[in-house]
């Protein structure tokens, strides 16, 4: 990706921070040629688009613009697209054990470096054979991930034990232990 260098200082616009790596700036007049003319629009949108890509990838003081042409060998914007794509798809997982109607999980158990500024997405999904279950409910708080689980029985929400199976099941009867714990799979993930 090409940055807008110091050769171009009168063409050259640093203090727009939705171009952290500087923009184009217009001509004063239409024969001037103090600036770019009519091209600094169109150009601003696509370094700027570029600029997006790139900054989204590695933020604005990660890795920087690599300052020579983008190439089929060798691309800022390929990486930076790269970059996205495999953050999209890397959930962080889990299986740990719940109790009762909350159990909070420690950010330095789940290796996570938790900001209060950023989104997550949590799901948490039941890691055996259980009945009565009712989807599990997460929040992101300061000092951990909070995990609140309960069960349905009858139309009523009990929270704490959970119902296991246990021995085979025929014909609608079954054999069934309560368990205060329960083993459950995390899946957990920063949005961007």
């Amino acid at each position: 990706m090409i940055e807008i260098d110091g050769s171009y200082t009168n063409y050259r616009d640093d203090t727009d921070p939705r171009y952290p790596y500087g923009k184009a700036v217009p001509t004063s007049t239409s024969k001037s040629t103090d600036g770019t003319p009519w091209r600094a629009t169109w150009f601003n949108d696509l370094i700027g688009s570029r600029q997006a890509i790139f900054v989204r990838a590695f933020g604005k003081t990660g890795r920087q613009p690599s300052n020579t042409p983008d190439n089929a060998e060798q691309s800022d914007i390929l990486d930076a697209l790269l970059h996205i794509m495999k953050n999209s798809f890397s959930l962080q997982l889990f299986s740990l054990e719940v109790s009762g109607i909350e159990t909070i999980i420690p950010w330095t158990a789940l290796d996570i470096s938790y900001d209060t500024e950023k989104n997550y997405a949590a799901i948490v999904t039941v890691s055996g054979n259980y009945e009565e279950f009712l989807p599990f409910g997460a929040e992101c708080k300061t000092d951990g991930l909070h995990i609140f689980s309960r069960r349905l029985i009858n139309g009523k929400i009990v929270p704490g034990t959970r119902k296991v199976k246990w021995g085979t099941r025929k014909w609608g009867i079954g054999k069934w232990n309560d368990f205060s714990t329960i083993r459950v799979n995390l899946q957990f993930q920063e949005i961007r």
